[in-house]
């Protein structure tokens, strides 16, 4: 994974994770169908299975926007083990986005 392709990812995961909290405060549901939000489906899905660690770290640090410290500090892990787990969901959600056509 190159760095613009994980800049790419991370920059569509908090745009999506925003968008989601704006329709929240608003109480609707966000406008149309996202194939953003089909990746991210998709990608807890599979860690929903294979890695709850990953799924737990794509929901508070990207659709949540946690700072990293908090993050860390709730999935009780160290920092290598987040950054570890950071570049494997955001390699897993780029295979994904990928297949999409959306990176």
């Amino acid at each position: 994974m190159t760095r613009q392709q994980k800049k790419a990812v991370r920059k569509a995961l908090r745009q999506y994770g925003r968008k989601q909290k704006a329709a929240d405060a608003a109480g609707c549901a966000a406008a149309g169908p996202d194939p953003w939000g089909r990746v991210i489906r998709q990608v807890l899905d599979y860690y929903a299975e294979a890695d709850g660690t990953c799924a737990a770290l794509l929901r508070l640090r990207y659709l949540e926007e946690r700072p990293e410290a908090e993050t860390i500090e709730r999935l009780h892990i160290g920092r290598t083990t987040y950054y570890h787990k950071e570049l494997e969901t955001l390699s897993t959600a780029a295979v994904f986005a990928a297949k999409a056509g959306l990176i």
